[in-house]
């Protein structure tokens, strides 16, 4: 019997010291993701760590429960904390609203969409543009994308454009109800860009809408992370250049940076006047990438930022074809910024 109640004992132990090992590898991964999203990304190791980021409550969750299963008061007190840091780091980001009052102002409607080298299905679409859009940015454009939306009956709708199709993922471009004026900045290293200024009814100066995409970190069979950097690093200058030409007006940047929220690099473009429209209206966790998987969503990394001007609302679309999920987004453009 006693014998018995030994083994059970040892037994016990043993899965608490497992339950305490697993506690505090948790909470070390918890506490190294908070402090990799805080500094610039130098390798693609913190970048990997940085994208988890927005499960990391998640996880620092789990490592509470064990904690209090384990009876590890301090750990379960470690545990806590880390919890609330995390929360309050992604709560705030992606469900506290930071509205910006613009004044007068016209809604203009975004429609971003990664085509998936020209493989989204044109007439779903040209139909979501035409219901929801008056301006549509592209990336991954294709020649024959370009055809196929033409057949579909987008330039009917939209009969203005900026269009730089190429084979494979390298083309983008943008299309708008409004006359557009295209604009030629000097281009940047693993960038892609088109950007065209809107003459918008009743607007004093023109808004500049610019179609982006980053090249990923993890493309192809190849370790990208540099190109990747030297195109946030073009990016961040090409908003710079943006600025710089309308200010005062108003300036929407919409496409795939192929970066979350989570990496620093991305939220230091937010400066300058820039800001995400997630950021300004709340609009939750809505992940953009892989849509085409039999799971959901995992990361955000298609985005919409705005400068002299106010995103009201944003939210994901899911498109046939492409293995990004489209975003509609409504940016509140001043009638006359110069106007208190």
């Amino acid at each position: 019997m006693q014998a018995h109640r030994a083994q059970l004992s040892r037994r016990i132990n043993v899965r608490r010291s497992l339950a305490t090992a697993m506690t505090v590898a948790v909470l070390a991964y918890s506490v190294i993701a908070v402090v990799v999203r805080a500094r610039p990304l130098s390798n693609l190791l913190g970048l990997v760590v940085a994208v988890g980021s927005p499960y990391v409550p998640l996880a620092a969750l789990v490592a509470l429960a064990l904690a209090i299963r384990c009876r590890r008061v301090l750990l379960a007190v470690v545990a806590a904390s880390v919890v609330i840091a995390t929360l309050a780091v992604q709560f705030s980001w992606y469900y506290l609203s930071n509205p910006v009052d613009v004044g007068q102002h016209i809604d203009i409607r975004v429609l971003s969409s990664n085509l998936r080298k020209g493989q989204a299905d044109a007439s779903v679409f040209v139909a979501l543009a035409k219901q929801g859009a008056d301006v549509v940015t592209v990336s991954e454009l294709t020649p024959a994308a370009v055809r196929a939306f033409a057949h579909a009956g987008m330039d009917d709708t939209f009969p203005y454009s900026v269009l730089i199709p190429e084979k494979g993922a390298a083309g983008f471009g943008l299309w708008s109800r409004f006359p557009v004026t295209e604009v030629r900045l000097p281009k940047h290293r693993n960038t892609g860009i088109a950007a065209a200024r809107l003459d918008v009814p009743g607007v004093r100066f023109d808004p500049l809408i610019a179609s982006i995409h980053i090249m990923s970190p993890v493309a192809s069979d190849q370790n990208s992370f540099a190109a990747w950097q030297f195109g946030i690093d073009g990016t961040k200058q090409e908003l710079t250049d943006f600025a710089s030409d309308t200010d005062p007006g108003a300036v929407i940047v919409a496409g795939d940076f192929n970066s979350t929220p989570d990496m620093r690099q991305f939220r230091d473009l937010a400066t300058n006047g820039y800001r995400d429209a997630v950021d300004q209206t709340g609009a939750g966790f809505t992940p953009t990438f892989p849509s085409n998987e039999w799971f959901p969503p995992l990361i955000t990394i298609d985005h919409v930022l705005t400068r002299n001007a106010a995103a009201a609302s944003i939210k994901t679309v899911e498109m046939p074809g492409s293995d990004h999920r489209s975003l509609l987004a409504t940016v509140r453009i001043p009638l006359d910024p110069t106007t208190p």
